[in-house]
């Protein structure tokens, strides 16, 4: 009966047992919590890697086309053009986009920051009326001035093909001004950010356009010399850091 007994399992009581999902319930604690910061730093690193490659494609299409920009992709105001950089439009094939043309092995999601899921889902939705922008990131381009000065980022077009050409060489201090941005959802409506008014370097609440807060308050940008940073919606807001001629 002794040697029996020398090999009986002994079971976990209700408290030990209650004391060990504690600790894990703890460890997860302070586990998730990193991994959930490890994944958003991953999204936003290939986010940078997607605007870098959008800038180098960027500087092969001034060697091609004399050192002009693409146009900017208008929704309504200049219309959709076959130079757009992006062509965004649900009845247009976007491999055929006048930046995607210059990347090697081009894949539509270098147009999308793998934390924008609002652009994801509408990737995913077919035809929608409105025809809503599907992707995260937009060109700086101010309007035409009223005596039709195009202050840049973009060359633009009008409806009527009249050319307002805009040259990378007319840009002051390219390492501070932006050029490609995180659009914030709630004002991303075409590839196009317009931050200020161009004829009094205002906002117009009607028309500013926002950086998105997506990456810890952040959002990713390219500057005119193809360096990415993160920047705050506030820095967005100041003329100095956009208006190409500034």
């Amino acid at each position: 009966m002794k040697t029996a007994n020398r090999f009986r399992t002994r079971a976990f009581t209700l408290i030990e047992l209650l004391v060990v999902i504690a600790i894990i319930g703890i460890l997860a604690g302070l586990l998730l919590p990193a991994l959930s910061r490890s994944k958003e730093k991953g999204r936003q690193i290939s986010c940078r890697n997607n605007l870098h490659e959008l800038s180098v494609a960027f500087q092969l299409y001034y060697v091609d086309y004399g050192d002009l920009f693409p146009a900017p992709g208008s929704k309504t105001q200049y219309g959709p053009q076959p130079e757009d950089w992006i062509w965004w439009q649900q009845d247009r094939e976007v491999k055929q986009s006048a930046l995607a043309r210059q990347i090697a092995g081009f894949t539509p999601k270098l147009f999308t920051c793998p934390a924008d899921l609002d652009a994801q889902t509408l990737q995913n939705q077919g035809v929608l009326p409105d025809d809503p922008y599907r992707y995260s990131y937009s060109l700086t381009s101010y309007g035409l001035t009223p005596d039709n000065v195009n202050p840049g980022m973009s060359t633009i077009i009008t409806k009527t093909r009249v050319v307002y050409p805009f040259k990378s060489t007319q840009i002051r201090n390219p390492s501070a001004k932006l050029m490609l941005v995180e659009e914030d959802r709630k004002t991303i409506n075409d590839p196009r950010w317009v931050p200020v008014e161009a004829s009094t370097r205002r906002f117009s609440k009607a028309s500013y356009n926002l950086i998105t807060a997506r990456h810890s308050g952040k959002g990713d940008v390219t500057f005119a010399d193809t360096h990415v940073e993160a920047v705050t919606p506030q820095f967005g807001q100041n003329p100095t850091n956009s208006m190409p001629t500034y």
